[in-house]
């Protein structure tokens, strides 16, 4: 589930690392917004802007973040992602 996500996030031209933790940070390629988003736990993922943490996400709903933040308003995708 993780790996797709990550893959998703990429092919929408989202960056992808590891931070010094070992854990698996999405974030703009530039650095115009604050926000990142870092695993938590095996199912869920840390919504952090400005280092502060947020909110706990689940996949589908770090999909939905994502793609908002790539695409139009009204343009949609079919990526589905069970919880």
């Amino acid at each position: 589930m993780k790996e797709m996500l990550i893959k998703q996030a990429k092919a929408w031209g989202f960056k992808c690392e590891f931070n010094k933790d070992g854990k698996c940070q999405i974030f703009l390629q530039t650095h115009r917004e604050r926000w990142k988003l870092q695993i938590a736990d095996e199912g869920r993922w840390m919504l952090i802007v400005g280092d502060v943490p947020q909110m706990l996400c689940l996949p589908s709903e770090v999909i939905k973040f994502l793609e908002r933040r790539c695409y139009p308003k009204n343009t949609s995708t079919n990526i589905k992602i069970s919880n």
